[in-house]
């Protein structure tokens, strides 16, 4: 298992704890600054508590949101990785954190999984390797999994369209772009599937 580098947790009671990052083909963890965007969007919406929220990351990788998550407080933070050596990785941080708040799971994000278990989820965030261009199969996948007004999260090497959020009743509340990835933010839309 071949290390490449590390990234720290930007906030929260274990802020400035660094992860380590697998060196893997498609492994592109979220950057600092895109963490620190959708944090300040999810703090703003969440009114500053994270105490009561349940969180998803479907394609886990370094775990870095999901650690951002737990170390916010969230109730629980569930992750699914399928690269077997990422999520021992993460386990191993998870143990050296003592984070009995997160939940780590080597598993297919698109197939029946475990994440089911832990739901409904406030925030499911969505960012698969780019080059396997998934991310609107995981929205289908993440919908039924949210709670009535629950968020999803995406990034992507394209703008997901209005028109396709709306049509599994998602609404866009947040857009924007830092390097080459597009970042959405979406909340599902009452009395839509």
């Amino acid at each position: 298992m071949k290390q490449g580098g590390k990234i720290r947790i930007i906030g929260g009671l274990w802020k400035r704890t660094p992860l380590p990052v697998l060196d893997s083909e498609g492994l592109r963890p979220t950057g600092d600054r895109q963490r620190e965007t959708i944090f300040n969007w999810l703090n703003h919406l969440f009114g500053g508590e994270f105490s009561d929220k349940r969180s998803l990351d479907m394609f886990a990788g370094t775990g870095a949101l999901s650690f951002e998550m737990a170390s916010r407080g969230a109730e629980n933070a569930v992750l699914l990785e399928k690269n077997r050596a990422a999520a021992k990785l993460i386990e191993q941080s998870k143990e050296k954190l003592n984070a009995d708040n997160i939940h780590v799971f080597c598993d297919d994000s698109l197939k029946n999984s475990k994440a089911e278990e832990f739901g409904p989820y406030d925030i499911i965030f969505i960012d698969p390797p780019f080059a396997l261009n998934l991310q609107e199969k995981a929205i289908q996948k993440a919908v039924p999994l949210l709670n009535f007004s629950g968020l999803i999260y995406v990034e992507s090497p394209t703008e997901i369209s209005d028109d396709f959020l709306d049509s599994f009743g998602l609404t866009a509340v947040k857009r924007s772009k830092g390097g080459a990835s597009h970042l959405l933010l979406a909340q599902k839309t009452e009395n839509k599937k």
